[in-house]
């Protein structure tokens, strides 16, 4: 379900991608970037893992080399953000103004900018962010695909968190460790 949903998406969307399953959701954020490479749209892929990495899997699945000899795809690595949450923030705004200044619509991006959600101020910092971005959705020129390890989200306030994150995303999808992808419309 999560995989077809992916295929037929046509328009701009704020996507939220809970996850138990780390295989399936790479195979998820994988899907959604090749669409969009295979749309003509311009793709990010930001990640807290080694981008060299990131790159060999992307061939592995499928993703062609030309993509990232023409620039049509970038990878980043995203590192973690440590310090108050005014911190955290200072430090993602100058990344956010990094990754989209000079980035073409329409676009894809696949990403979450504070990768350590695992922190009261991380979790706070990046919900500020998602609000942030939910709020100026309609002026942005693409779709925006934020994936989260359900295990690595602060265990104290955890279902409030998740909670706000439904609240400031278009659509849900959630993959259980048994790999089984479900896709919820939230707005």
């Amino acid at each position: 379900m999560a995989l077809s949903f992916l295929d037929s998406l046509d328009s701009k969307r704020h996507l939220l991608l809970l996850y138990e399953d780390p295989e399936f959701a790479r195979l998820i954020e994988f899907r959604f970037i090749r669409n969009g490479l295979k749309n003509g749209e311009n793709c990010i892929y930001g990640s807290a893992e080694d981008s060299g990495s990131v790159i060999i899997k992307m061939l592995t699945f499928g993703i062609a080399l030309k993509y990232l000899q023409s620039k049509q795809l970038q990878v980043l690595q995203i590192n973690n953000r440590d310090g108050s949450k005014e911190a955290i923030l200072k430090s993602c705004r100058k990344d956010i103004e990094r990754i989209m200044s000079g980035l073409v619509p329409p676009y894809r991006i696949v990403s979450r900018i504070v990768p350590n959600v695992d922190t009261i101020e991380g979790i706070s910092a990046e919900l500020e962010l998602e609000r942030n971005l939910q709020k100026t959705f309609d002026e942005l020129g693409g779709s925006v695909l934020c994936p989260y390890d359900m295990s690595k989200i602060e265990k104290k306030h955890k279902d409030e968190w998740i909670r706000e994150l439904r609240k400031n995303h278009h659509v849900e999808i959630y993959v259980s460790k048994s790999g089984q992808g479900r896709v919820f419309e939230l707005n």
